[in-house]
């Protein structure tokens, strides 16, 4: 029986961290791979586009979350309309963070996309 009741995207998160972690202590392991390191780029963009998706998302729902909520802040004196702000600021500049890393990531991706090894299996 599954006793887990966190919503699916919080698991889906924690499953894709721990995922990663995994692919790093397995690259460790291996053997330098011209294809592997193509394969493994190209999953890093596309997991990059998806995080910086996902951070605007939820600076979108930071900046939407007093508007049908009743906000109250664990510090005295301070506002949580302030906080709330500030949060959706750090978000769209985390998104931005993320969105560089992932043209580098294209760039070497598309680097070495075009790099040859003789006796071996390119990736196209």
């Amino acid at each position: 029986m599954n006793t887990d009741d966190r919503p699916v995207a919080i698991k889906h998160a924690e499953h894709g961290a721990d995922t990663w972690r995994s692919a790093v202590h397995a690259q460790l392991a291996a053997a330098p791979d011209h294809s592997d390191f193509y394969a493994i780029t190209g999953e890093i963009v596309d997991t990059l586009r998806s995080l910086e998706s996902l951070a605007r998302l939820i600076g979108r729902q930071v900046a939407g979350y007093g508007d049908d909520h009743v906000l109250r802040d664990d510090e005295p004196g301070h506002d949580p309309a302030e906080r709330i702000a500030a949060g959706a600021h750090h978000a769209e500049q985390l998104a931005g963070a993320i969105a560089t890393a992932e043209r580098m990531a294209n760039l070497l991706w598309s680097e070495i996309g075009h790099i040859a090894i003789e006796g071996g299996d390119e990736p196209w």
